[in-house]
């Protein structure tokens, strides 16, 4: 039988596939500075959206001349926790190794945003939806990443001199 990836063998089996491990941008973003630094990047938005609410981002018209704030990221708009989250992920970022808690903060922080969004959404309908899917939809990525930095064994990042 042929031995092209893809191509089946005489056993069943499938050729060739990549392990999940062996993905670039996975083992990118898994790096802890990298992951870090985007923590750091989703509390700076979470701060920006502060200043930033009167845009259709964040209010919508709801027909009746009322406005309301539920837009795609309101559900990320009223989060002053967010300055010194990311005061502190750019401090840890300088040396992660130092500081692998962090991760710790991060994914507690982050199920504690999905928490948050699922109770105003369905508990008590402050947001709609489309003003909790996106971050939630962050919050997950960056918790599962933070997940997986604590307990994928991996070797040491590598140092700049």
């Amino acid at each position: 039988m042929s031995e092209l990836p893809g191509m089946r063998g005489e056993a069943g089996d499938y050729g060739y596939q990549k392990p999940l491990g062996e993905n670039a941008f996975l083992q990118f973003v898994q790096r802890p500075r990298i992951l870090l630094i985007l923590l750091a990047a989703w509390e700076i938005v979470g701060f920006l959206t502060e200043f930033f609410t009167s845009s259709p981002l964040f209010l919508e018209n709801h027909g009746d001349g009322e406005l309301a704030l539920d837009g795609v990221l309101a559900g990320r708009a009223l989060g002053w926790e967010s300055i010194p989250l990311a005061v502190l992920y750019i401090y840890c970022a300088r040396d992660p190794s130092r500081y692998p808690r962090i991760f710790w903060l991060a994914m507690i922080e982050q199920a504690a945003a999905i928490a948050a969004h699922l109770y105003h959404w369905l508990i008590t309908g402050d947001f709609s939806f489309e003003s909790v899917a996106i971050p939630m939809a962050v919050a997950a990525g960056l918790g599962t990443l933070s997940f997986l930095n604590i307990f994928q064994p991996r070797e040491a990042e590598p140092r700049l001199t």
